[in-house]
């Protein structure tokens, strides 16, 4: 048997039809290359997994009985996989013909790089801003404190250079970031530095993963080729849980990576004493859409509402162990 080039590691959560048009998108996106798949199921209740070895005949599939995570089933992909790459693969993508191969020989011929990934193309036609610097605490407060992002516009400028200020998405570049809906991984690299860190259950254990790849090598941004991504289908689904998984992997980051041992501490002092300020906001907000008969905007506060509160009164005291 000829040995694998890449291994293909897709966690799916209630992916539905998403999934199983990537997997038919694989099926002659890169005929060169010995490429395995591999799908791991957190235990998905829509009968996402129906059809997938039709998609994709000789996909390998893992069940869960449980949503393990995102880190966690990751993991468990890469620990069957066989290929001198790993690519990390949402399962909201479509592959595009070349993309892998593209990725696969930029590893090839440059043995220092430890990681790549390619442009992302929305389901807008536009490409994604998929590359970015690490974020520091900075950042975080601006993202994720509801006053400083959207009453005091604190550390608005950092925000911007973190997100924006260092990605061309048609200039190849090296960068610290790099989204992991399709990332090319060196697998000897990846068991070298510890894999996923399972601590994270949804959101930031990518920033986290290159920030520890980029330790060891640097990643390399590709938009010579390009992936079909349609971004946070299963996220905006979830969205309550998504919300109290975030709060919880920021917190994780600022443990794990800042030089100071307060950062944390202050960002969840920061995050309690906020989100009662956010859901008052956003309940005066939902009653005003309301009596003015805008219901698509009151649907999406409402949704907004129903997330925050559901962190501040059910997942606190989860946030403050993070």
């Amino acid at each position: 048997m000829a040995p694998t080039d890449v291994s293909i590691c897709i966690v799916n959560w209630n992916g539905g039809d998403m999934l199983r048009n990537l997997l038919a998108s694989l099926r002659t996106s890169d005929p060169e290359l010995a490429m395995q798949t591999i799908v791991v199921d957190n235990a998905s209740s829509d009968q996402s997994l129906a059809g997938a070895e039709d998609a994709l005949p000789g996909v390998r599939i893992i069940r869960n009985d449980r949503n393990t995570g995102f880190a966690r089933a990751n993991n468990q992909c890469a620990a069957v996989a066989t290929g001198r790459y790993l690519l990390f693969l949402n399962n909201d993508t479509l592959a595009s013909p070349g993309a892998i191969s593209m990725l696969a020989r930029f590893l090839d011929e440059h043995p220092n790089y430890v990681a790549a990934g390619p442009k992302l193309i929305g389901s807008d036609g536009q490409p994604q801003h998929t590359g970015r610097r690490l974020p520091t605490l900075r950042v975080i407060l601006h993202q994720r404190v509801f006053v400083f992002s959207n009453w005091l516009r604190v550390f608005a400028g950092q925000y911007r250079r973190y997100r924006y200020g260092a990605f061309d998405p048609e200039i190849g570049a090296d960068m610290p970031q790099l989204a992991a809906a399709a990332l090319l991984v060196r697998s000897d690299v990846f068991h070298e530095i510890g894999g996923w860190d399972e601590g994270y259950e949804f959101g930031v254990e990518d920033v986290d993963l290159c920030l520890r790849l980029g330790r060891v090598g640097p990643i390399r941004y590709l938009p010579e080729r390009s992936l079909i991504h349609f971004g946070r289908i299963t996220s905006q689904a979830n969205y309550g849980f998504t919300y109290a998984a975030y709060e919880c992997g920021y917190a994780r980051y600022l443990r794990k990576h800042h030089r100071s041992r307060l950062a944390a501490p202050f960002y969840k002092v920061l995050i309690t004493l906020d989100t009662p300020l956010r859901l008052a906001f956003l309940a005066t907000m939902l009653a005003g859409y309301r009596i003015i008969g805008r219901r698509d905007a009151a649907e999406r506060t409402r949704r907004r509402l129903s997330a925050a509160a559901g962190f501040y009164f059910g997942q606190l005291r989860r946030f403050w162990r993070s």
